[in-house]
């Protein structure tokens, strides 16, 4: 029997690779995508990237696909984070810590060309590309998916990688528990007159938390949380308009900012579901869980799921279990329950806590950015979260060099 992925995005594409060299071809992969998947990037940055910690990019490396992205990704050698208005920051260096970066930025356009060649070439995939599920049907011993051309494919199991709209949760009556933030988030680039030299920021202003990330040939990319009510009037400025307002709320740290990018603007919510497994059926990724982009762990924490899920599916084939029993799944489940809850938990109390404007909070956020900073102990436990949550030791500072 064999496995469907539904989601060539990011998440299913690295599930999908994790499973063929686990395996090592095989087993049967079947992964349904969409959008159309090209083949050419181009050199436009249209500011759709991602943040990958340090443990990521060693879960990536451990299914050989790190050397296809290494040259894409771009190294984060040091974080300021700062609280508009407040003296209190704090900076985080690779450098003390003795590794050569804290993350990397990877543009998703790019990463996604990449990960299509990757997997056109792995072993076991079987890629169906544009196609959409029309039909779901779970049987006792297996699952049916129906694509849009009336093609059939069956397997032992069926993963939704589909994203926070998540149409295999849709087909499949999977509940879902949404909270508004009633913010939206402005994406883009912009190209500055000082090198970022691999600094990323992350600003907390009054209109909400704003992170600037480095990418290539000079850029940053951007995300800048605004209220709900302020979508209309940001629509409105135009390119010289926005660069004011954006300089205004970041500073001048990457001097003046000289050109902005076509801006893409997305509703912000905590979105989770009732259940993330069920007969034959798991949920991964965005369609399992959607965070707040505050902290930058989104993808981090999916990634931690397609491990898992590719650790858990390898062992139910190793000890000839089925892969879609129902045991199989609940150790799955059990075992990303306390992760999920805690990143979740982390993700809203941070921006729950640096939207509201008090002057005694205010103030209070000032006092621990500055304990924070001072204190190496107190910034240490902070690295260690933004690496991946590892143990700090000898052995992750000699993985990371291998990156």
């Amino acid at each position: 029997m064999s496995i469907i992925i539904v989601g060539g995005g990011i998440v299913g594409s690295m599930l999908a690779l994790a499973l063929s060299y686990t395996t090592q071809g095989n087993q049967t992969i079947f992964l349904i995508a969409e959008k159309k998947l090209k083949s050419n990037w181009h050199t436009t940055y249209d500011g759709k990237s991602i943040a990958l910690s340090i443990d990521t990019c060693q879960k990536i490396a451990s299914f050989g696909v790190w050397s296809a992205i290494k040259p894409l990704a771009t190294a984060i050698t040091n974080i300021h984070i700062s609280d508009r208005g407040s003296p209190g920051f704090i900076l985080l260096n690779s450098q003390d810590y003795n590794i050569s970066a804290l993350g990397y930025i990877i543009e998703l356009s790019r990463a996604m060309n990449t990960l299509l060649t990757c997997v056109q070439e792995a072993p076991g995939i079987h890629l169906y590309c544009p196609r959409k599920v029309s039909e779901i049907e779970r049987f006792e011993e297996y699952v049916c998916v129906t694509l849009d051309n009336g093609e059939k494919i069956h397997g032992e199991l069926l993963v939704a990688a589909d994203g926070t709209y998540s149409d295999v949760a849709n087909l499949c009556g999977i509940k879902r528990c949404t909270v508004n933030y009633e913010q939206v988030a402005v994406v883009s680039t912009v190209l500055t007159q000082l090198a970022h030299n691999g600094w990323a920021f992350e600003r907390f202003t009054d209109q909400g938390p704003l992170a600037m990330l480095p990418i290539a040939n000079g850029y940053s990319t951007f995300i800048w949380c605004q209220s709900y009510i302020s979508q209309q009037r940001i629509e409105k400025w135009n390119d010289k308009q926005f660069l004011i307002e954006l300089q205004d709320a970041f500073g001048w740290r990457l001097g003046r900012f000289l050109q902005v990018g076509r801006r893409k603007i997305h509703p912000l919510q905590l979105q989770t579901t009732t259940q993330n497994i069920s007969h034959r059926l798991v949920l991964i990724g965005n369609a399992a869980q959607t965070l707040h982009p505050i902290a930058g762990q989104g993808f981090n924490l999916g990634m931690r799921d397609i491990t898992l899920l590719a650790d858990t599916l390898q062992s139910a084939w190793k000890h000839g279990t089925g892969a879609g029993d129902y045991l199989t799944l609940q150790n799955y489940q059990k075992s990303r329950m306390k992760d999920v809850r805690d990143t979740i938990t982390i993700t809203d109390g941070l921006l729950r806590i640096f939207s509201n404007r008090h002057a005694g909070l205010v103030m209070g956020r000032a006092l621990a950015l500055i304990m924070i900073d001072q204190i190496p102990s107190l910034r240490r436990v902070l690295a260690q979260w933004i690496l991946g949550g590892m143990q700090w030791n000898t052995a992750l500072r000699d993985k990371n060099e291998t990156l």
